[in-house]
């Protein structure tokens, strides 16, 4: 018996030990990394001033054109100028059959040399005071009911209103035939006016918020700066699309060449003691804006609201004082 119980003492050690041996053999250690800290690139809203501005590039040319269309209904006579050609002031473009017109202007010239006839003889053969004042008065009227037939006889005549270029309605591209019909204002062509040169830059669909007339600019041309004002707005209608051509006068003095690349700086207004941050600190999500400050190490969103742009830098209207820490990245 006692035999029997040694066996089955030894018997329990062994296998606790195997158990002992197993457990130390599946413990599995977990290492523990420290955490790198983050770094982060920043920058300070700062209170300074900042100014709303356009960069466009301009350019000498010929900013202006002027439609030119039919003072009257008619049937075409003659087309005395093709498309895309140089043309003079005064030069005769078009005429327009004026048949009718014609014939009364003859009847009237009728009358008008009668009325001389009468007053002339009266004067010869010596009538009455009164009879040749009711001549003169005849005379008058007949004289200017016939210099108003031959200025309307004018307008069947379509004229260059400026030295330029000439260039034909997109309907009348491929010729104007000879009996056309053609109605009182429809455009004939336009003519590109190129009498004198200015500096202007194209800003295509929608004009340029606060820039009117009056307002300064910057300009420059390689290394020569200087300024001007914007002298004049052109709408400018072009079939497919609308354009705004900015005519640009340089200051008294100013030397720049007419030919080469203007950087024009259009200069709104500026403010003075605001805070101003740079553009891309702000995010935007939605209709909401923010940017990320650092305070004390840990990064948090302050929703702000924005004003005026400038090239880089943004106005912040509300939500900062200026001061903070700015996280960019």
């Amino acid at each position: 018996m006692k035999k029997f119980l040694s066996a089955a003492c030894a018997l329990m050690m062994l296998i606790c030990t195997g158990c002992s041996q197993s457990d130390a053999t599946q413990e599995i250690a977990v290492p523990i990394y420290e955490a790198k800290k983050v770094s982060y690139k920043t920058t300070v809203a700062e209170v300074t001033e900042i100014s709303e501005r356009y960069m466009k590039e301009g350019k000498f040319g010929y900013p202006y054109s002027e439609k030119v269309s039919f003072p009257v209904s008619g049937q075409v006579d003659e087309v005395y100028v093709s498309s895309e050609q140089s043309i003079k002031k005064g030069d005769l473009l078009c005429t327009l059959f004026s048949d009718d017109l014609d014939l009364r202007i003859e009847e009237k010239e009728v009358y008008l040399n009668q009325a001389k006839k009468t007053l002339n003889t009266l004067i010869a053969e010596g009538g009455d005071y009164y009879e040749i004042e009711q001549a003169r008065v005849d005379l008058d009227i007949q004289q200017l009911e016939y210099d108003h037939l031959v200025a309307e006889k004018d307008k069947y005549n379509v004229y260059a209103p400026c030295d330029g270029y000439f260039k034909l309605a997109r309907q009348y591209s491929r010729g104007l035939a000879r009996f056309t019909w053609v109605n009182a204002g429809s455009t004939f062509g336009t003519a590109q006016d190129k009498s004198e040169e200015y500096l202007f830059c194209e800003i295509y669909d929608n004009m340029l918020n606060n820039v009117n007339f009056g307002t300064r600019v910057g300009l420059t041309q390689g290394a020569t700066t200087c300024k001007g004002m914007v002298a004049d707005i052109v709408r400018n209608e072009n079939g497919e699309y609308s354009s705004y051509y900015y005519v640009i006068r340089p200051d008294e003095g100013a030397e720049l060449y007419d030919f080469g690349a203007v950087q024009i700086s259009f200069n709104v207004y500026s403010r003075q003691d605001v805070v101003v941050v740079p553009s891309n600190a702000i995010k935007t999500v939605g209709d909401r804006k923010f940017v990320n400050l650092l305070i004390d190490g840990v990064k948090v969103e302050q929703d702000v609201e924005t004003g005026i742009v400038d090239g880089t830098k943004t106005e912040i209207t509300g939500g900062l004082v200026g001061g903070e820490e700015l996280i960019l990245n």
